[in-house]
C-alpha cells in the first residue's frame, strides 16, 4: 500500500512540476496543433497548442512507478509492469499519430486504420505475454478461458 501511495505522489509532483517545462519544450520545438485551412474559424485558436502531452503523463507515471519501487525496496510485479507496456505501447501509437500531423504539418497523422492495427499490435502482444509469466502457484496475470456468468469449457490456449 505504502508502495502505491509513493508511486501515486511522485507521479503527481512529476506531472504538476514538469509539465509546464514540457509544454515550454513542446513550444520550442514548434510540437504544435496544425489546423486545416477549410475548418471553421473558431478551431483556428487551436493552431500553435501544443501536442504529444501524453508523454508527460507516461513519464510521470514510468517515473512514479520505478522510483517508488526503489524507495520501498519492492520489486517491480509482472502484472505491474504489463500495465505499464500496455499503457506505453499505446502511448506510443498515439506519439506516432501526433509526431506525424506535427512532421507533416497537417492536421491528418495516422489513418483510422493505422490507429487500430497499432493499437491491436500492442493488445495483442499485451494478451500473449499476460499469459506467459505463472507465479509460484502457477496462476498467470491473465487467463485464456472465457467466462461471463460462470466458468465454460472454453480455453483458448494450445494446450487447454
Amino acid at each position: 500500500m505504502i508502495t502505491l501511495l509513493a508511486s501515486a505522489s511522485l507521479s503527481l509532483a512529476f506531472s504538476l512540476f514538469l509539465t509546464p517545462v514540457f509544454i515550454r519544450m513542446f513550444k520550442r520545438f514548434a510540437w504544435g496543433q496544425f489546423i486545416n485551412v477549410d475548418t471553421p474559424d473558431a478551431h483556428h485558436v487551436k493552431r500553435g497548442t501544443p501536442t504529444m502531452g501524453g508523454i508527460v503523463i507516461i513519464l510521470a507515471v514510468l517515473f512514479g512507478y520505478f522510483v517508488s519501487a526503489l524507495l520501498t525496496q519492492e520489486p517491480p510485479t509482472i502484472s505491474g509492469l504489463l500495465v505499464l507496456f500496455l499503457m506505453t505501447g499505446l502511448g506510443v501509437v498515439g506519439f506516432i499519430d501526433d509526431f506525424l500531423k506535427v512532421h507533416k504539418e497537417r492536421s491528418l497523422g495516422l489513418s483510422p486504420v493505422g490507429e487500430i492495427v497499432g493499437q491491436v499490435i500492442v493488445g495483442i502482444v499485451f494478451a500473449l505475454l499476460a499469459i506467459q509469466f505463472p507465479n509460484k502457484q502457477g496462476e498467470t496475470p491473465a487467463s485464456t478461458q472465457i467466462f461471463f456468468i460462470r466458468d465454460l469449457p472454453f480455453d483458448f490456449s494450445p494446450g487447454g
